[in-house]
């Protein structure tokens, strides 16, 4: 009787520790919540202000009609509104992500399609499309246009910045939506930014006095300098990922182009072959893509017959050769290159390839595959850990024939940032442990990361 006494005590503590744990948690939610409210409602009383000096300047300006007016501001400020009310904390507690910041049009007469046909739960429907998902910082917009253009097909993309350029930022979507018909109609964009950042150093224009053709300007030679903050990438790529409507999705770093008829061909590809049925059930497959890179001073090839005589020029190479081509060697290049093409306006597969480490290619994939580890940051292992994941949880590697993404530039020593080596080796690590992770989280599984 006396043991059963104690142990209803220590049960009831347990409860109640429990319970002021949970309250405890909830109000330091609501009072960073209430913090990043007050910082927000400040900056939008500065950008008004500067908003309402720089439309004075603007009446005057003989280019009235590279710039946004009205209707810009409001949008803006109950963007920032919504983005104070419904932002949410990352699972690391550091951060706070805003989804579904500024949509496309077609993302918006979806979302009117669906509740015209009474979907009860929107989360569970995918479309018959596939989406290109990309992440960048706000120094890096400037790649946003181009890509869209390319692409021709629905774009989400999560941007990082610092605490104080979200109102910077969701001016920029704003205005990329204005100046780009291909962004205003296919591109959305969510945010992700530290609870707790310095003063960003960038000097960002007030609304309404950026001419769109500047918006393409070459790109911040800091970028890669958040002040102590680790970019989060993986946690971008996830946060883009969770807003996409369609059943699949081709995943970029935001600096790389697909071929131009890429999203058509995949799109054709999938119906002729009932790859939408097949998503639903367990045939777990996922496309390559081979990757490459071209010199600076050369146009992006359009096709794999433009691609293969740059490459007989020596303008263009796989992608990472000198930096670190077991990464990509396994797509095996040599059989891709040499496979004739049948019809560049139309993509199959060539081959299929085994995963070995440290394989790490682009492809398109369903996009209920397993997301990322938002534990790697920075540079190393954070695409390698979720490609090794696929092979894990049994997925399968289809190279497609003339379906190619492209890098402008050769990846050389001197391109990267001087903390490279020093992140790579933590993230390394940190993939040690990944991989000892995967053995728990996939026990059945006979494969290994090795």
């Amino acid at each position: 009787m006396f043991p059963r006494i104690i142990t209803q005590v220590i049960s009831w503590r347990t409860v109640f520790t429990l319970s002021v744990i949970a309250l405890v948690l909830q109000l330091v939610n609501q009072v960073l919540t209430w913090q990043i409210e007050l910082r927000i409602e400040r900056m939008k009383e500065e950008v008004e202000e500067k908003r309402t000096t720089s439309q004075h300047k603007v009446s005057h300006s003989k280019k009235k009609d590279f710039y946004l007016g009205q209707k810009f501001s409001d949008d803006h400020a109950s963007i920032l509104s919504r983005i104070a009310r419904l932002s949410v904390l990352d699972s690391s507690g550091e951060f706070r992500v805003a989804s579904n910041v500024v949509q496309g049009k077609l993302m918006e007469k979806e979302g009117e399609q669906e509740e015209e046909e009474e979907v009860k739960d929107r989360s569970t429907v995918k479309l018959e499309e596939v989406t290109l998902v990309t992440q960048c910082s706000l120094s890096k917009l400037h790649y946003i246009p181009q890509l869209t253009k390319v692409w021709q097909g629905p774009v989400s993309v999560a941007v990082f910045v610092l605490s104080n350029e979200v109102p910077a930022s969701v001016q920029a979507f704003l205005q990329l939506q204005k100046c780009f018909s291909a962004v205003r109609e296919n591109v959305t964009f969510s945010l992700v930014f530290p609870l707790n950042s310095p003063t960003s150093p960038h000097v960002v224009p007030t609304a309404g006095t950026v001419p769109c053709h500047l918006i393409l300007g070459s790109e911040d030679q800091n970028s890669y300098n958040f002040h102590g903050i680790q970019y989060p990438n993986n946690l971008l790529r996830n946060t883009a990922i969770k807003v996409v409507r369609s059943q699949f999705m081709l995943v970029l770093d935001v600096d790389m182009q697909p071929n131009e008829n890429l999203h058509h061909a995949f799109l054709n590809y999938a119906k002729h072959n009932d790859l939408y049925k097949k998503a639903t059930t367990e045939h777990k497959m996922v496309w390559v893509v081979p990757s490459y890179e071209v010199k600076e001073e050369m146009d992006v090839p359009r096709n794999k017959e433009s691609l293969l005589e740059l490459l007989e020029s020596g303008d263009a190479r796989p992608f990472y050769q000198e930096m670190c081509w077991k990464c990509q060697k396994y797509t095996d290049y040599t059989a891709w290159e040499k496979a004739t093409v049948v019809d560049s306006s139309k993509v199959r597969p060539l081959y299929e390839v085994l995963w070995r480490d440290p394989w790490e290619p682009f492809y398109i994939a369903p996009t209920d595959i397993p997301h990322y580890d938002e534990r790697f940051r920075q540079y190393g292992f954070n695409r390698i850990s979720q490609v090794c994941e696929l092979h894990v949880s049994g997925y399968g590697f289809q190279v497609l024939d003339s379906a190619f993404v492209v890098h402008t530039g050769f990846k050389t020593a001197n391109t990267f940032h001087s903390t490279k080596d020093s992140e790579q080796e933590r993230n390394r690590i940190l993939f040690r442990q990944f991989k000892a992770d995967l053995k728990d989280k996939y026990p059945e599984s006979s494969r290994r990361c090795y």
